[in-house]
């Protein structure tokens, strides 16, 4: 025999949100030697697990961060920044976070150059003219200068 619920158990149910957990990371590894890249035992079953993804990825140089970027393709991309470019040579280790929607994809690489501030990384990402908070707090530093300086004025006649 089923036990009934009751009214107020039925009510926090239904009130229950989804679980977003996992909506935007679908996937990191540890961190990783570069030589894992170059190996053909690994090669097709990464290349399996990367399709379709997006993400960002990290550099490490010994136990250092050393780069953070951001790839469509992200098997290519760190093949290019270890054969070809002019990070080759200067890492050792990366670590990558697999992410299904691109949709804020800069806009995390931007947060984590930021926050982290890695010595690789040589321009920092851009954020929209009117979601700088320091322009609108000069802004407001200029109109109470103003207002400070009429009752400097008033006082000091």
């Amino acid at each position: 025999m089923r036990k009934r619920r009751t009214p107020k158990a039925k009510a926090r149910s239904r009130s229950r949100r989804r679980p977003t957990k996992g909506a935007l990371i679908k996937g990191i590894t540890g961190k990783l030697p570069v030589e894992i890249l170059g190996s053909p035992v690994f090669r097709a079953d990464i290349r399996k697990v990367m399709r379709g993804y997006s993400g960002i990825y990290l550099l490490y140089r010994r136990k250092s961060l050393y780069y953070v970027g951001l790839a469509s393709n992200l098997l290519g991309r760190l093949k290019s920044h270890h054969l070809r470019d002019r990070h080759s040579g200067k890492w050792d280790r990366f670590v990558i976070y697999r992410i299904k929607h691109v949709r804020y994809l800069k806009d995390i690489e931007t947060l984590l150059i930021g926050v982290l501030t890695p010595p690789g990384n040589s321009v920092e990402g851009r954020v929209p003219r009117d979601a700088d908070i320091n322009r609108i707090l000069r802004r407001v530093l200029k109109v109470q200068e103003v207002s400070i300086g009429k009752i400097r004025k008033a006082l000091s006649a």
